[in-house]
C-alpha cells in the first residue's frame, strides 16, 4: 500500500452505469477532481465524451471523442495526471467501487480477489442490471492501476448488522439459501454516515426514522441509532416508488412480466421504465410538482402516490418500534424540496410532527430542524455517501 506524502489518502471512487462512467477523486474526504464520461450522438454515431469538474465548481469537456467506454479508465488515469492529482509523491491509495448486489458477501466490504468476480457472478441473476457495470468496473481498474487495491464497496454493510428485525423472507429455506435471499437494503453509505453524524450533532433520538428521498427512495428506522428496518429488499426495487423504479408490487406482476419479458428485461422495466416516468413522464420531482399545480392528473396522480408511499413507510415503522421520537430528511429530494416534505408531514400531525416552511439549512451547524414549536423534532441532515465509504475503505486497507 502506498500512501500519499501528508497521510491523506487519496481514493477513486468510481461509478459504473450501463453507458457511462464516472470517476470522482478524493484526498481524505474532499472531493479534487471528478471525470464523467458519456455517450453521444454525433454524426449518427455514438461517441463518448468526458467532462472534468474541479473542486471550484467549474466544468470543462475534453476537446476529444472516444468510440468506447473501454478507453475511459486509461484516460482517466491520463487527465488525472495531466492535471496534477495523482503522480508518483501523490500515488493512489485505493479505488472504490459501490456494490449494491446483495447476499452474505455483499453485504460486506471487501478487496477484490478471484472470490469476488465468483461472487458476482452468483447473483448476478438477482442484479443484472447492476452486476455487468461492477464487473467491467473492476476489471478496467485492476487492468490500468495492478498496483493498487480494488475495493468493493457494500451498499447494504450498514444495514445487516444485528439489530435489524426484517432481514428474512417467508420462502421455503432451500429456496433462500440457493438464491443467498434476505432483506439487505440499499443506500447504507447514506445510512451508514447518518448513523455517525445524527450522535455528533448531539441530536440521537430513541427510535427515529430517516428518509432517503432522492432519484432512489428509501426508509430506515433507527433503534438507539442502529438499523431496525429498511424499506428495500434483496435489490433496490422492494420499497418505496422512485424516480423510475415500480416499488413494492404485486410479486404475480413480476412473474407475468418476466414470462412475457423474459426475467432481464422484466427487471429492467421495474427499475428503469416504471414509478414517476411511467405515470407522469418525467422523473424529475420538481417537474412532477410543476405538473401537479397546473392541475396535470398524471403529475398529481403520481406526486400523490409517492407521498402516500413515504408517509406509509413512516407509519408502518412508527407501528413496528412502538413510537417514532425523530424524523430525518436526507438526499436530493428530502434536502431541497418544501413541498415533498410538507405533504408528507401533513399526513404526520397526529404523530405529534408538524413543520415550517421557512426555516433554512445552515450549512455551518450542519443540519436544521424545521419542526414547529412544541413538535417532535424534523431534521434536514445532507448525506455524504463518499464520506462513508471512504472511512471504511481506510479501515479495510489498515486492517489489511
Amino acid at each position: 500500500m502506498s500512501t500519499n506524502n501528508n497521510n491523506t489518502k487519496i481514493f477513486l471512487v468510481l461509478n459504473s452505469g450501463s453507458s457511462s462512467e464516472k470517476f470522482s477523486l478524493y484526498e481524505g474526504e474532499d472531493e479534487v477532481c471528478s471525470l464523467y464520461f458519456e455517450g453521444i450522438e454525433k454524426g449518427g454515431e455514438k461517441k463518448f465524451i468526458c467532462t472534468i469538474t474541479r473542486a471550484d465548481g467549474t466544468d470543462e469537456v475534453v476537446d476529444k471523442n472516444w468510440e468506447t467506454l473501454d478507453v475511459a479508465f486509461k484516460e482517466a488515469k491520463a487527465i488525472f495526471e495531466k492535471e496534477g492529482f495523482i503522480n508518483a509523491a501523490h500515488p493512489l491509495d485505493g479505488i472504490l467501487v459501490r456494490v449494491v448486489a446483495a447476499g452474505k458477501y455483499f453485504s460486506q466490504n471487501h478487496i477484490v480477489d478471484e472470490q469476488t468476480f465468483k461472487e458476482l457472478e452468483k447473483v448476478r441473476v438477482t442484479n443484472p442490471l447492476h452486476v455487468p457495470g461492477t464487473e467491467r468496473g473492476i476489471k478496467n481498474a485492476t487492468a490500468t492501476f495492478p498496483d493498487v487495491p480494488v475495493m468493493v464497496m457494500s451498499d447494504s454493510e450498514a444495514l445487516t448488522r444485528d439489530s435489524r428485525r426484517d432481514m428474512a423472507y417467508a420462502l421455503p429455506a432451500e429456496i433462500v439459501d440457493e438464491f443467498d435471499l434476505g432483506r439487505w437494503g440499499a443506500h447504507g453509505a447514506s445510512y451508514g454516515y447518518m448513523m455517525g453524524r445524527i450522535p455528533e450533532l448531539g441530536i440521537l433520538e430513541k427510535k427515529m426514522i430517516v428518509c432517503h428521498l432522492g432519484s432512489g427512495c428509501s426508509v430506515t428506522a433507527l433503534v438507539d441509532g442502529q438499523p431496525a428496518y429498511t424499506s428495500m429488499g434483496e435489490t433496490p426495487l422492494e420499497g418505496l416508488m422512485s424516480s423510475t423504479r415500480t416499488g413494492s408490487i404485486d410479486p404475480t406482476i413480476g412473474a407475468l412480466l418476466g414470462e412475457k419479458l423474459g426475467a432481464a428485461e422484466a427487471i429492467k422495466l421495474m427499475n428503469k421504465q416504471s414509478g414517476l416516468l411511467a405515470m407522469a413522464g418525467s422523473n424529475d420531482m420538481r417537474e412532477i410538482i410543476a405538473g401537479a399545480e397546473e392541475d396535470r392528473e398524471d403529475a398529481a396522480a403520481a406526486f400523490d402516490l409517492f407521498i402516500d408511499g413515504v408517509a406509509g413507510k413512516i407509519g408502518e415503522f412508527a407501528a413496528k418500534m412502538g413510537g417514532v421520537d425523530a424524523i430525518v430528511f436526507t438526499a436530493t429530494i428530502g434536502e431541497r424540496s418544501i413541498p415533498v416534505r410538507n405533504a408528507i408531514m401533513a399526513k404526520l400531525e397526529f404523530a405529534g410532527f408538524k413543520v415550517r416552511s421557512d426555516v433554512k439549512l445552515d450549512k455551518s451547524k450542519g443540519y436544521a430542524n424545521i419542526a414547529e414549536e412544541g413538535s417532535k423534532p424534523v431534521y434536514i441532515i445532507p448525506t455524504n455517501e463518499a464520506a462513508y465509504m471512504i472511512k471504511k475503505a481506510a479501515e479495510l486497507i489498515d486492517n489489511h
